[in-house]
């Protein structure tokens, strides 16, 4: 008997049966679950082991619910122990939110606190805590946790949850040490995977647990006293008595087994000619790798993983040209996706491959944020989400995808278990329709013989540890890559490099994956299967059937006598060419195109070269078929255009829902008038008739200066659907209840596209006495899923303004718009201006701008003449004229201005509070400045002793800052309009602030070049 076991017999008492019930843990605060036997068995296997143990390992299957028993244990500790806390939960980021919806809702009694975000908000809720410690759950990440270990460590924690806890099975690791330190009353370890690898990995999970019988540095000692279990089946049963307290697993097929079927099929594909080049050229791209056996496991890892890049997808190469391809697809109506890759870049092509055919999708990976990972996983399960992209590592553990019924990896891992856990995300309870797992494998490649190997790696891993084996874990991990990388990179070469033709065929992929009832997976066993006979027989009638469908077969695990020989020619052939070449060969070896042609043949057979004529002809074809796929392809995307719309029109006739969108511009048919270039349209030296002018006024847009026509007031939006708050936004929905409603209802049918434009009639709670008024929204800016808001898009209002111009050309009425983009720093006015100009009043539509002209003091600011000092400040007040992205209230910002604005009156005397101020400086006597491009901080300090008013004919000065070119112009366009006005620094204002005197200005006036 080992010391462990004698230490276990003395210390860790046999464990009663538990008589713990599902209606005990109802009593104590579960609620909203019924358990299962085996769950609540697995309860009181955890309340047991807290009686005399320092922790325990949870080991059930993915998918067993490991986490509802936790809460279960969690429960319990409060309600028949008595522990108010706090217990704490690590988990992965892509879990967290799960771990806390189903905290609020299987025990509400028990108060979550979400320990995440950035470091002054980790700081804020630090101080939230200490102040106020009536919690009894803190849920928190691994890297919170290693980021703020030193805060974490200061809190005696009654229990300590670690979810996915072969982040553990490394003692020497970050994570383990720092949680070693935590001042903890009980651990419980959480993992699908409780043993992978070896017996140290065994001994790191026991050591964290149950410290005092298993010491961190014994570890040699346990590896030693249980390395012969193989010979010694007594040793075995020791070993199995060991575990037995601290380790609980349970697998599907024992307790679950009335879970939907989980199918597994094996899909073969061909490769392209494109990849076949470059896998061949990946071979041959580093000889000496191949020639020696030191030090090149690096240099072949390093080949292995180009040829599984090869094999994915030729894209994966920076620089790689497309090509023409056929798509054969057949979908499966009523199935939902979890698609899994090993690298993102992988995760990039399909994701514009799935953009293209308007597949819905959602994604996350590494680089996605805690906050848009849950709304990720939220949509995929709640909504009617097609397919959902995932990397294996962030997105294979934990998460409950149970709304999948079809799991596709378009790579394997390298270790088979990481897979398994991936599938489990589909294939778990909850899951209500049989589970279909395609896995995508390159026929003759680096990949076929990689999943063979992690197969028998699989299955002698499980066999080891079913029958406490453990000595033979490092066999099976031995036996797995017991091949040398050299030779592993040869396999298939023989087949797949004998023609450079492409090997991809067409297949009936309602063969292979089997048949599909009503969105669900048939589980019967009369699905086609090809046994060894048929694979010859098919290869022999022209390989019609190259993709085969494999079940619980085992595949060829070696390279052939064929591979290895073909391989040596491959090898002989290069050298030669390479010493052929001298120096230019060896220069030619670093090259990335070399070797990309050219099929892998017999030295003894010689290709006769092709004439001028026939290399002609065969680029010929070549165009002549690729003009032909695109053309097809165009039309495939023109079909699939027309059924989305033909499916929206039925989903809105449906609704009863009829669109207000103006139609497109060609749409009809009607004639347009050309666009004239911008430069003979535009000028901006006033030459336009009072006809073709824009005409700038003070006033507010949502009651147009109209006479008795119709008038169209103009929005920019974004394609959110969620209407704003604050300026116009604001304005208009005090004018009438149609903007929001009609807005809202138009992103709710997904009608609000970019460049589209919503027309209505507002007249419902104010109208004119004659004419009406109408409201164009322009859909112009986009929001992304992280609530960011775009710019105006330029070509977006251009396609808007041509179609507001035709039905103010119809209706006969006039334009009406805010200064758009008003106070958006960088913003394109210029351009803006010349698109109005451009598509509306130079084709004859009455053109209004609006400046809000406020009540008190606003962005320019004026020092009246006819007043003592009476000394302001600017303030920012909401204006209902202006429009920004945002749609908030803005501050001031360039205008450009026609007659119409210096007719506006002079300003009053009135001060900021309404009231003179007798007694103060005046200095700045006579100076009327106006605020260019400058921030309302910087504004509000240097308007101290002046009074703000709008831009008028009167401005003596413009202080400002050019930081663009388009900055540039519209002063220029101002000084020309009013040529009294100096363009000055900002620094002659704090100048005369600070000498108390108005300076001259011969130093800091701007000059434009």
């Amino acid at each position: 008997m080992s010391k462990f076991l004698r230490a276990i017999k003395s210390n860790i008492p046999e464990k009663d049966k538990s008589e713990l019930t599902e209606s005990d843990l109802k009593k104590w605060g579960l609620e909203a679950i019924h358990l299962r036997s085996y769950q609540v068995d697995g309860v009181g296997w955890l309340s047991q082991c807290m009686k005399n143990q320092q922790g325990c390992i949870l080991g059930d299957e993915m998918g067993l619910g490991k986490t509802c028993q936790t809460i279960s244990l969690l429960a319990y500790a409060r309600g028949c122990l008595k522990m108010n806390g706090p217990f704490l939960v690590l988990c992965p980021l892509s879990v967290l939110e799960n771990w806390r919806q189903e905290l609020e809702r299987f025990c509400p009694i028990l108060s979550v606190i979400c320990y995440t975000g950035d470091k002054e908000k980790r700081a804020e809720l630090q101080k939230e805590l200490r102040n106020d410690q009536c919690f009894h759950v803190l849920l928190t990440t691994y890297e919170m946790c290693l980021k703020d270990a030193r805060y974490l460590k200061s809190w005696k924690w009654k229990i300590l949850v670690v979810d996915e806890a072969h982040r553990l099975k490394n003692q020497e690791s970050l994570l383990h040490q720092t949680l070693k330190e935590f001042t903890v009353g009980f651990r419980v370890l959480l993992t699908g995977t409780p043993i992978q690898n070896n017996l140290q990995e065994v001994y790191s999970l026991l050591t964290f647990i149950q410290p005092s019988l298993f010491l961190p540095d014994a570890v040699e000692d346990f590896v030693s006293a249980y390395s012969d279990v193989q010979t010694e089946p007594a040793l075995a049963d020791e070993l199995h008595r060991v575990l037995q307290p601290f380790l609980l697993r349970r697998v599907k097929a024992e307790v679950a087994a009335e879970l939907p079927k989980k199918t597994e099929l094996v899909v073969f594909h061909g490769l392209s000619a494109l990849q076949k080049r470059y896998y061949k050229a990946v071979l041959m791209r580093d000889l000496d790798a191949f020639r020696t056996d030191q030090n090149t496991k690096t240099r072949l890892l390093n080949i292995l993983m180009q040829l599984r890049k090869c094999v994915d997808h030729p894209y994966l190469f920076d620089g790689v040209e497309p090509e023409p391809f056929e798509m054969y697809i057949y979908i499966y109506n009523g199935h939902r996706v979890l698609l899994f890759s090993q690298m993102t870049r992988m995760l990039d092509i399909l994701q514009d491959y799935l953009e293209y055919r308007g597949y819905s999708y959602e994604r996350l990976d590494g680089s996605v944020r805690g906050e848009e990972r849950n709304l990720a996983i939220k949509n995929f399960s709640s909504k009617d989400v097609f397919i959902f992209l995932l990397s294996t590592k962030a997105g294979g553990v934990g998460m409950n995808l149970t709304a999948a019924d079809t799991v596709i990896f378009v790579n394997s891992d390298f270790n088979p278990q990481n897979d398994l856990q991936a599938a489990a995300r589909a294939h778990r309870i909850g899951q209500t329709r049989p589970v279909k797992v395609i896995r995508l494998l390159g026929r003759d490649t680096v990949e076929e013989i990689i999943y063979s190997r992690a197969v028998s790696k699989l299955r002698l891993t499980d066999t080891v540890i079913e029958e406490g084996r453990f000595s033979l874990l490092d066999q099976a991990q031995s036996a797995a890559s017991g091949l040398q990388l050299s030779e592993i990179l040869k396999f298939g070469v023989d087949k797949l490099l004998s023609s450079e033709e492409s090997s991809i065929q067409d297949v009936d992929l309602r063969l292979i994956l089997g048949q599909s009832r009503d969105g669900r997976w048939l589980t019967d066993e009369e699905h086609v299967k090809l046994n060894e006979s048929d694979e010859e027989e098919d290869e022999d009638m022209e390989g019609q059937n190259h993709m085969y469908y494999f079940e619980g077969k085992d595949y060829s695990k070696d390279p052939s006598a064929e591979d290895e020989k073909t391989f040596e020619l491959l090898l002989e052939k290069q050298l030669a060419d390479l010493e052929d070449a001298g120096k230019e060969g060896r220069a030619l070896r670093n090259k990335a195109g070399m070797s990309l042609s050219g099929p892998l043949i017999d030295p003894g057979r010689k290709k006769r070269p092709l004439t001028e004529s026939e290399l002609e002809q065969r680029r010929q074809k070549r165009q002549d078929a690729a003009a032909k796929r695109a053309k097809l392809q165009e039309e495939r995307k023109k079909q699939q255009e027309e059924l989305n719309y033909k499916k929206k029109m039925a989903w809105w006739e449906s609704c009863g829902y009829k669109s207000l969108c103006l139609p497109r511009v060609d749409s009809e048919g009607e004639d347009i008038e050309p666009d004239e270039d911008d430069d003979d349209v535009v000028s901006w030296s006033s030459t336009d008739s009072d006809h073709t002018a824009i005409r700038y006024v003070l006033g507010d847009v949502t009651h147009p200066q109209a006479d008795r026509e119709d008038a169209i007031i103009v929005h920019c939006v974004d394609d959110s659907g969620y209407w704003g708050r604050g300026g116009l936004f604001t304005a208009l929905e005090l004018r009438s209840d149609e903007p929001k409603k009609q807005y809202e209802l138009a992103g709710d049918m997904e009608d609000l596209e970019l460049g589209n434009v919503l027309l209505f009639p507002i007249d419902d709670k104010q109208s004119r006495l004659s004419g009406r008024d109408y409201l164009a929204l322009i859909v112009a800016q986009q929001r992304d899923n992280a609530n960011n808001l775009s710019g105006i898009r330029l070509t977006a209002l251009d396609e808007g303004l041509k179609k507001i111009y035709r039905d103010a050309k119809q209706k006969k009425a006039s334009v009406h718009l805010p200064r758009i983009g008003h106070s958006t720093k960088g913003f394109n006015w210029y351009g803006t201006e010349r698109l109005i100009r451009k598509h509306l009043a130079t084709k004859g539509i009455s053109t209004f701008i609006y400046y809000y002209k406020r009540a008190t003091s606003h962005s320019s600011t004026v020092s009246s003449t006819t007043c003592t000092s009476t000394p302001s400040t600017s303030h920012s007040a909401s204006d209902p004229a202006a429009s920004s992205p945002s749609g908030s209230p803005h501050s001031s910002s360039a205008l450009s201005h026609s007659e119409d604005l210096t007719k506006s009156p002079k300003p009053s005397t009135i001060s900021h509070e309404g009231q003179d101020a007798p007694g103060l400086a005046d200095f700045m006597r006579g100076v009327h400045v106006y605020f260019y491009n400058m921030a309302a901080t910087e504004k509000k300090k240097l308007a101290r002793y002046l009074i703000t008013y709008p831009f008028t004919s009167h401005v003596t000065h413009i202080v400002g800052e050019v930081e663009s070119p388009v900055h540039a112009q519209e002063l220029r366009d101002l000084l020309h309009q009013y040529p009294q006005t100096l363009l000055v620094k900002k620094k002659w204002l704090e100048s005369c602030f600070a000498n108390q005197m108005k300076v001259s200005v011969s130093k800091y006036v701007i000059r434009l070049t």
